[in-house]
């Protein structure tokens, strides 16, 4: 079982420049502050938007790209390490003009329209991620 860590005091809020590429910039975020562990949550628009879902028998990811301006009713996701790096694993629920929602895996090339996030980074030892050959996945170790 994993250890569970504390939350820290030092609770980072901002919004994104307009146009860059969502889950690049929260992984640039945590690097230039040097958050290894933590949680992420945010809200805002994105002009489109690369999600995932995980096809379990083929053990890869499926990428579909929606190309029209979506809000982003939520985004939930934590930080952890992998590559000795930290890396930001978060999932993302999107609304069209329709009412119609759209939910998966945060792939590269989501380009904010406008966003807000909160990241709260955690005290301990930060999490581990390895390679779990059951699933395909690099997981917490």
């Amino acid at each position: 079982m994993l250890e569970e860590l504390a939350i820290n005091s030092k609770i980072i809020m901002g919004n994104m420049e307009y146009g860059s590429d969502l889950l690049l910039e929260l992984n640039n975020i945590c690097q230039t502050k040097e958050i290894f562990a933590g949680k992420i949550e945010g809200i805002g628009a994105v002009k489109c938007a690369t999600i995932g879902f995980y096809d379990q028998e083929k053990k890869e990811y499926i990428w579909n790209k929606i190309h029209r301006p979506m809000e982003v009713l939520s985004l939930k996701g934590n930080i952890s390490i992998k590559d000795n790096k930290p890396f930001v694993h978060a999932h993302i629920v999107l609304g069209d003009h329709n009412s119609q929602v759209y939910g998966g895996h945060l792939g590269e090339d989501t380009q904010v329209f406008a966003f807000e996030y909160i990241i709260v980074p955690l005290q301990g030892d930060a999490f581990v991620r390895g390679f779990d050959k059951k699933t395909g996945l690099f997981l917490w170790k």
